[in-house]
């Protein structure tokens, strides 16, 4: 049973937001490890009892970055945070990537850092959700329901139909869970020659030209690196079938905006569903926003209501190996 004494100088320190200790105060309590917790908000940081931290007492050496952080938009200030004292040695962030510049610092000086799934039910279930959305044209449906016109008429399954998932890691195979639940063919790529029982079948990212002309569905869920910057350019796209839908949950950079543009008014492919985009905030001048064969949201894929408990869990987890001396699973 861990008992948290806040001025123990044997305890090590973990520093977390403020809005998350009443969540999960009980689960750290019985963590087998003697923790000094402290309490970070944008106004300083304090001991779990709310008294002050004296200066020459401060030395944390790990933080979390909790999606709380995200969502009240303090994440820069905290990570800027955990870089201050030096002390810190590791890091779990609520993130599925690393590249965002707080995070990037944080390795640039040395700091371990540890990267989530939590995000990864919500992206795929964003997904189908979005490709259901646009499959099935609800968005004619509801002019329909909203001009009283009773329409019967046929609508297309996706059952039967090809996806292509390019970086088939945990988010793609979360992708092909679902989706193959609803009868689709899963082919997933990724950098090297792996088998994978989520999918119907892999290839590697060399040979995705192959499966281009043959995919109704292409799925962008790779990480952003010098082999995915501009993916998706104008040959990519020129490959793709005129009715396929292109769906970018991965990181913006990944898709060529202004080809993709000239691809989607030349008519192929037939949609493109975005969550992610080149430059964030999207820009309001963006032809994107009102582009009749995009459907786009703002960077919300794997914000769904579960990403919280989800990322609670993977903090306790990593934190209980870390302090153990174990491996860390999700270390970058």
């Amino acid at each position: 049973m861990c008992t948290l004494r806040w001025r123990a100088m044997s305890e090590r320190q973990v520093l977390i937001p403020h809005m998350t200790y009443d969540r999960i105060r009980s689960r750290l309590d019985d963590l087998p490890h003697d923790l000094a917790i402290l309490r970070w908000s944008p106004t300083g940081v304090t001991w779990a009892d709310g008294s002050p931290v004296p200066a020459n007492r401060y030395a944390p050496e790990v933080g979390w970055i909790a999606i709380d952080t995200m969502f009240s938009g303090d994440f820069p200030s905290f990570a800027a945070t955990l870089l201050e004292p030096g002390t810190v040695r590791w890091v779990q962030s609520c993130l599925a990537g690393v590249d965002a510049p707080p995070l990037l610092k944080l390795l640039e000086a040395g700091i371990r850092l540890s990267n989530s799934d939590s995000p990864n039910a919500g992206v795929a279930e964003y997904v189908l959700a979005a490709i259901m959305h646009v499959q099935h044209d609800w968005t004619g449906r509801r002019d329909n329901q909203r001009k009283a016109k009773w329409a019967q008429s046929g609508w297309n399954e996706i059952n039967g139909t090809t996806w292509l998932v390019v970086g088939f890691g945990s988010i793609g195979g979360e992708i092909a869970k679902r989706a193959r639940s609803f009868g689709v063919e899963v082919i997933g790529a990724r950098r090297t020659k792996v088998s994978d029982a989520r999918a119907d079948a892999m290839i590697t990212m060399d040979r995705i030209g192959e499966v281009l002309p043959v995919a109704n569905v292409v799925v962008l869920s790779c990480p952003l690196t010098d082999e995915t910057r501009g993916l998706v350019n104008e040959e990519f796209l020129s490959q793709m079938r005129e009715d396929a839908i292109l769906v970018n949950v991965s990181r913006g950079p990944v898709v060529d905006t202004a080809q993709l543009l000239e691809a989607l008014s030349s008519g192929r492919p037939g949609h493109a569903i975005l969550d992610v985009f080149e430059a964030e905030p999207l820009d309001p001048s963006s032809p994107l926003w009102d582009h009749a064969r995009v459907t786009l949201t703002s960077h919300i894929a794997g914000a769904g209501s579960g990403i919280t408990k989800r990322g609670d869990e993977v903090f306790l987890e990593q934190l209980d190996a870390y302090m153990a001396g174990r491996s860390l699973r999700l270390e970058i």
